[in-house]
């Protein structure tokens, strides 16, 4: 079901904003707070349906509904409301094709994606300078580096599209495959070895990919890194913090245990005064960073010991 209010303003931020939405009122509201900050003139709003049989959804679901109302900025709000659950990668990348179908480039944010004032407009001056350079594929706003800085410049480039607030344009969407249906030709072709180094991120990646393929995981962004490397696109990382995730709990789909990456604090970017870098280079040393802190394929006894401090109640140190 489309539904569509506009209210004729042309103030305000004016880059587009899509908000994904499903049964988290709590987490949406502490979202919408934030995009009322920068009241951006157009909001695309989309909510899952509940499952079946669920009936705390059908509760999530409306008081995510009745946040809409909310909305007391002059804005042009334009909603997809599923009135039955697709699940997080059909209504998710359902979702953002529906956005893209209708604006060149945007913001997306989902329900624990919780960003800085900043992070909008970081976003909006990017989308604008790398418009026209087909390479720069993705903009992501949050940081999990915990400190650590790559270079002088306000941002680098990688190749893993962190997606905890982010923006990209139509171009590079389009490239999008949900199903992935050239994965058995990049898996053939080895071109995975060229992205890391780390034979356990490796692992990571190819098991991931495996398991999206076949259909075994219920997931959007997969598919979207599958994406980028396919394309040999790059990736922006700001070098601090714009988005925390305060999505770690029990009410979420995947991020549903402690974590490091959990409720890291944002700080604000004086955009005004951002440093470039010259060209949109891959910074190797901040991926491979990465792949080795946050994509490794768990060995057989660290999934034991995991386990075992899930029995025991133990948390992780």
């Amino acid at each position: 079901m489309h539904n569509e209010t506009n209210l004729n303003s042309d103030r305000g931020f004016n880059t587009p904003v899509l908000l994904i939405l499903f049964n988290r009122p709590k987490h949406a509201r502490q979202v919408l707070e934030h995009i009322r900050v920068v009241k951006p003139a157009q909001l695309f709003v989309a909510i899952d349906g509940p499952r079946t049989g669920v009936d705390k959804d059908i509760e999530g679901v409306q008081q995510c509904l009745d946040l809409l109302d909310e909305i007391d900025w002059p804005c042009k709000v334009v909603k997809l409301i599923r009135e039955h659950n697709l699940g997080c990668k059909v209504a998710v990348s359902q979702a953002i094709d529906w956005f893209f179908n209708q604006v060149e480039q945007g913001i997306i944010l989902e329900d624990d994606c919780l960003p800085d004032s900043t992070f909008f407009d970081f976003c909006h001056t990017l989308l604008k300078k790398y418009a026209s350079e087909d390479k720069v594929m993705h903009i992501g706003g949050c940081n999990l580096y915990k400190g650590l800085t790559w270079g002088t410049d306000s941002y680098f480039f990688t190749s893993i599209p962190h997606i905890w607030g982010w923006a990209t344009w139509r171009r590079a969407w389009k490239q999008y495959d949900v199903s992935m249906k050239e994965y058995a030709a990049f898996e053939q072709s080895g071109k995975l070895n060229s992205i890391t180094s780390n034979v356990g991120s490796r692992r990571f990646w190819k098991r991931s990919f495996d398991d999206v393929y076949a259909g075994r995981v219920d997931t959007w962004d997969y598919q979207w890194v599958f994406t980028i490397w396919r394309c040999e696109g790059v990736c922006i990382t700001p070098n601090q913090n714009l988005v925390s995730n305060i999505g770690f709990d029990q009410t979420a789909t995947h991020t549903t245990t402690d974590s490091e990456m959990a409720n890291i604090p944002t700080i604000p970017m004086d955009v005004k005064s951002m440093r470039f870098p010259d060209k949109p280079e891959l910074n190797h040393e901040a991926t491979e960073f990465a792949m080795g802190r946050f994509f490794q394929f768990p060995t057989w006894w660290a999934r034991k010991f995991t386990r075992l401090q899930q029995l025991v109640g133990v948390k992780s140190l």
